[in-house]
């Protein structure tokens, strides 16, 4: 048994297969939402391009924080960084073209979920 399948979840949790659907589906929209950028010539596109690689690099970077013991609270609060860097990434799309920033936008409602589920985890595994 890994160290998340030994965790206490909420009854919530979405099935484990929706985690890697989702993912994969937003790293889809957000590679659009890159394409439309670099397409762009409008003011503003380097700082939204720079903004959504950080936001991946860092969400990818999350994967291997979450999965191990001791680090359920670096976790979460790594997440609400992940969540403010998905926001700011798609206020900056948004303003340099609206589709990306649209494009970006669900990113914004998966994160947080994941964040309350980390939050979640660490409320219902106290030192784990």
């Amino acid at each position: 048994m890994t160290f998340f399948e030994s965790l206490n979840k909420p009854s919530w949790i979405p099935p484990d297969w929706a985690f890697p659907a989702a993912w994969f589906t937003l790293w889809l929209l957000q590679a659009i939402a890159l394409v439309v950028l670099l397409a762009s010539e409008r003011s503003g596109r380097g700082t939204a391009i720079a903004l959504l690689i950080a936001q991946f690099v860092v969400a990818v970077a999350w994967q291997s924080v979450v999965f191990g013991p001791g680090r359920l609270t670096l976790a979460a609060w790594w997440l609400v960084a992940v969540l403010g860097l998905v926001v700011l990434a798609a206020g900056a799309a948004w303003r340099v073209t609206p589709t990306a920033g649209l494009l970006i936008a669900p990113t914004i409602v998966w994160v947080s979920v994941a964040t309350a589920l980390g939050f979640s985890l660490l409320r219902l595994n106290p030192g784990a």
